[in-house]
C-alpha cells in the first residue's frame, strides 16, 4: 500500500477517536460531523488503494457500492442523534442501507474468494440465533423490524464464515483483512442492538465499544482493496 493510503487510514482513526470523545460527552452534533468525516475517509482509503494497484476493478467497484451505503446508513443513523423525534424511522432505515451495504461486500468477496456450500447454513443459522436472542431478551422491535434484524444478522455471520474459510484456503493479507473487518463489524453492531433495543443502563460504555470497533472494521474492509 502506498503511503498515502496510511495516511488516509490515520486521519480517518483521527475522526473515529474525536467521534467516540464527541459522543461520550453528549456533543451529538460535533460527533456526527466527525463520524460523517470518517466514513467518508473509508471510501478514500479504498479510492487511493485501488489507483496505487489497480488489478481488480470488479472487486474495487463493489467494496466502494458497499462503504457508500455505510456511509449513506452513517449519516441516517446520525440524524437521529440531533433530531430524536424522527429515531423511529431513521433506525429502520439506516439498517437497511447497512444491509445492502454488505450484501455488496458478500458478492465482492464471492467474486474474490473461495465458495463452500456450508457458509451459506452458517448464514441461516446467524439469522436463527438473532431471532433466539430477541425473544430470550425481550428486545423492544416490532415483527417488520424483527425480520430486517434476522436478514442483517444472517448476512453478518455469512460474511465472516466467507472470509474464515478464504483464510483457511488462502491466508492472503486481503482474505485476513477482510475476516477481521467482519468480526469487528458484528461486534460493533451487536452493541449497537443493545443500545437501540433494550433498556440497558451506562450505555456510553456500549456506544464507545460500538464506534471502536465500527471504525476498524470498516478501515480494514476498505483496505483490503490495496491488499488484494
Amino acid at each position: 500500500m502506498t503511503p498515502l493510503c496510511y495516511m488516509l487510514a490515520a486521519v480517518t482513526v483521527a475522526f473515529a477517536v474525536t467521534c467516540v470523545l464527541f459522543r461520550r460527552k453528549n456533543r451529538s452534533f460535533e460527533g456526527m460531523v466527525c463520524k460523517f468525516m470518517a466514513s467518508f475517509g473509508f471510501i478514500a482509503v479504498a479510492i487511493v488503494g485501488y489507483t496505487a494497484s489497480p488489478k481488480n476493478t470488479m472487486y474495487f467497484c463493489l467494496v466502494c457500492f458497499a462503504l457508500m451505503f455505510g456511509f449513506c446508513g452513517d449519516v441516517l443513523l446520525g440524524i437521529k442523534e440531533i433530531a430524536p423525534k424522527f429515531r423511529s424511522k431513521l433506525i429502520p432505515i439506516g439498517t437497511f442501507y447497512f444491509l445492502i451495504g454488505h450484501v455488496f461486500f458478500i458478492v465482492a468477496f464471492l467474486h474474490e474468494f473461495p465458495f463452500h456450500p456450508a457458509t451459506v447454513a452458517l448464514g441461516v443459522a446467524g439469522g436463527v440465533a438473532a431471532f433466539v436472542i430477541i425473544k430470550v431478551f425481550h428486545m423492544k422491535v416490532d415483527a417488520k423490524m424483527m425480520v430486517l434484524l434476522c436478514i442483517y444478522y444472517s448476512l453478518l455471520v455469512f460474511k465472516i464464515a466467507l472470509t474464515g474459510y478464504a483464510v483457511l484456503k488462502q491466508r492472503t493479507p486481503a482474505a485476513i483483512a477482510a475476516l477481521i473487518g467482519s468480526l469487528l463489524f458484528i461486534l460493533s453492531d451487536t452493541c449497537l442492538g443493545i443500545v437501540y433495543f433494550t433498556p440497558v443502563k451506562r450505555k456510553n460504555a456500549f456506544v464507545t465499544v460500538e464506534l471502536s470497533t465500527y471504525y476498524p472494521a470498516q478501515i480494514l474492509l476498505a483496505m483490503s482493496v490495496a491488499l488484494m
